[in-house]
């Protein structure tokens, strides 16, 4: 009897397949899918300057077992379809990746970034949540500085914050206190007769850890150094004076007549002080609350939805869930919208800004409106899931390497954000804690700022100028606040 033809067929077509996969895996690097009109294609990563290892570099293709791994992963890809919203896309490329995009103890190692934030003279500070440790970086030359806080933290740590001064403070949401760090004195030497670095912040003790806070998250410091700190549990926000006493003339505004709170688990903050807006992120609520900053006060506004006769959010949200951190660059607002790791920009010159919907914002001359838009993506791998077992053991082994499998700009848990303009050069950096990507990526302004051009909209008020990079003269942005965010667990 003689075979069948179309079986021959098939078997032959079967053992090519397996050959020309077998010969992939074996000599080509993984490369990142995307779905595009229903269909797998590949994608290019972002251009990006990063620092010098070379785990953090984007040439440095995901390799076989990476590979599998990300076939064992949920693959996000990009947020379900709102056109309304996409429309307000911007690409921007990171101008710095710093860390190794991996979990680890080495100094090029983050295991996790929380929270950010610089000191005057521009360098960023970031705590390394479980290296229990506050790590040192020149953004601008893309190089690690150094590290202190070993040995002192108890908890978990969350956020960060400088004063004026350059003293740090560091929230732990488990003990619900902060740790006091101090620069060290010129000449200071360790109990060993070492001499101290610039980086050797020295431990003073903790403060707040008697003010009965259900869970310490989000903390920023104004201008006049008055320490603001976010409460996720309590809804609630609390001032104190630069000397870390209780700020009596601070009133905070909880709820409203009916008992009902304005936040709902909150830890984002960021200053306007030039308008007097306190910005408190309201995280199940997908709006930003905004609040007098010298009283406490609600100002019946809000960032990202319509806002109702009762004080309510309602309408299309802008955020498509939990918003982490805050900061300010020149007149833009900057918030972190977590679950599709886009951070979304706002104008604050525009009265428009507030109280005020996507579909509100969709029937507007784009190039006038409050609402400018987002940069960055939803991770192509997620490794935030912690159901997938087998995906988060390769972690730990190290078998893949979350930074190399999401390019830059493909945020993986995005929380914290701060910024810091330089005064020499006038440029404006922008740092955004990649959580789970286990990096930093930094932006520059003034590319933010083409994009914003490029894609028809015009830098107004305050919004730096096309290659500039400088934010208005009326408000250098916020260089205090760790930006505030959300930290996982506990709730």
């Amino acid at each position: 009897m003689k075979p069948d033809r179309r079986f021959l067929e098939r078997c032959f077509l079967c053992i090519a397949l397996i050959a020309i996969l077998l010969q992939g895996s074996m000599t080509c690097a993984a490369v990142p899918l995307q779905k595009k009109d229903g269909k797998k294609t590949a994608i290019e990563p972002p251009k990006t300057t990063t620092t010098a290892h070379p785990a953090a570099t984007p040439a440095a293709a995901a390799t076989a077992p990476a590979a599998k791994a990300m076939d064992a992963a949920p693959q996000v890809g990009a947020e379900p379809a709102r056109p309304a919203k996409s429309i307000w896309s911007l690409e921007v490329s990171p101008y710095a990746v710093l860390g190794s995009g991996r979990p680890g103890k080495t100094a090029a190692d983050f295991d996790k970034p929380d929270g950010v934030a610089f000191l005057k003279n521009g360098w960023l500070l970031a705590t390394d949540a479980k290296n229990h440790r506050i790590q040192v970086w020149d953004v601008q030359a893309k190089t690690h500085l150094g590290e202190f806080g070993h040995g002192v933290f108890g908890g978990e740590v969350v956020d960060i914050a400088v004063t004026p001064d350059d003293k740090v403070l560091v929230t732990d949401q488990i003990l619900n206190l902060a740790y006091l760090f101090e620069p060290p004195a010129p000449g200071a030497r360790d109990e060993k007769g070492k001499p101290l670095g610039p980086t050797n912040f020295q431990f003073k003790g903790t403060r707040f850890g008697e003010q009965g806070f259900d869970k310490l998250g989000g903390i920023g410091v104004d201008s006049r150094g008055r320490v603001y700190l976010v409460d996720a549990h309590l809804n609630e926000v609390r001032r104190f004076a630069s000397d870390f006493k209780v700020d009596p003339s601070f009133k905070f505004e909880r709820a409203r007549a009916d008992g009902s709170t304005y936040l709902h688990g909150c830890e984002g903050i960021a200053f306007d002080e030039t308008q007097g807006n306190l910005f408190i992120a309201s995280e199940k609520d997908s709006v930003i609350q905004v609040f007098d900053l010298e009283t406490g006060a609600y100002k019946k506004r809000l960032i990202g939805k319509l806002l109702g006769a009762d004080t309510q959010p309602l309408g299309t949200a802008i955020f498509s869930g939990a918003i982490e951190g805050l900061a300010i660059a020149g007149n833009q607002l900057l918030a972190v919208d977590e679950s599709v790791g886009q951070i979304q920009m706002f104008d604050l010159t525009r009265p428009d800004v507030f109280n005020a919907d996507l579909a509100s914002f969709s029937s507007r001359p784009r190039k006038t409106s409050g609402y400018r838009g987002f940069f960055g993506h939803p991770p192509l791998v997620n490794f935030e899931d912690k159901t997938n077992v087998a995906l988060q053991q390769r972690v730990k082994d190290g078998a893949i390497i979350p930074g190399q499998a999401n390019p830059p700009g493909y945020f993986c848990s995005p929380d914290a954000i701060a910024s810091h303009t330089d005064s020499v050069t006038g440029e404006t950096f922008i740092a955004i804690a990649d959580q789970c990507n286990y990096r930093i990526a930094v932006y520059r302004w003034s590319d933010v700022g083409r994009a914003i051009d490029a894609a028809g909209v015009v830098a107004a008020g305050g919004a730096p100028k096309t290659g500039a990079g400088k934010p208005a003269a009326a408000e250098k942005p916020s260089s205090r606040g760790g930006g505030g965010k959300k930290k996982k667990g506990k709730k």
